[in-house]
């Protein structure tokens, strides 16, 4: 999340320098090209889907810890505020415990 939240501060940073510069006069296509807004975009886009990864697998990861200690799959649905149709993929996804 650190990672995630350093790469938020960086993008936003890039923005704000280029909502400035518009509002001094640059042209919009020399002020994307001055916070290489290609790059930004790419490199927040990979920070976010790397974010999500890892909040899954620690979803998987409590959900066969939930299971292992005997806690039902709605429980653990109910506990994550997820549907019971969520709740059964997840528990799906991790496969037998125990």
């Amino acid at each position: 999340m650190k990672h995630t939240r350093d790469q938020l501060r960086a993008t936003e940073g890039a923005y704000r320098r280029a909502i400035r510069a518009i509002e001094n006069g640059l042209p919009i296509g020399d002020t994307l090209e001055m916070i290489a807004a290609a790059s930004t975009r790419v490199d927040l886009n990979r920070v976010l889907s790397e974010l999500e990864h890892s909040r899954h697998r620690s979803r998987l990861s409590m959900f066969a810890g939930g299971i292992d200690e005997g806690l039902s799959i709605s429980d653990l649905g109910r506990s994550m505020g997820f549907s019971r149709q969520l709740a059964a993929r997840y528990t799906h996804e991790i496969g037998p415990v125990g």
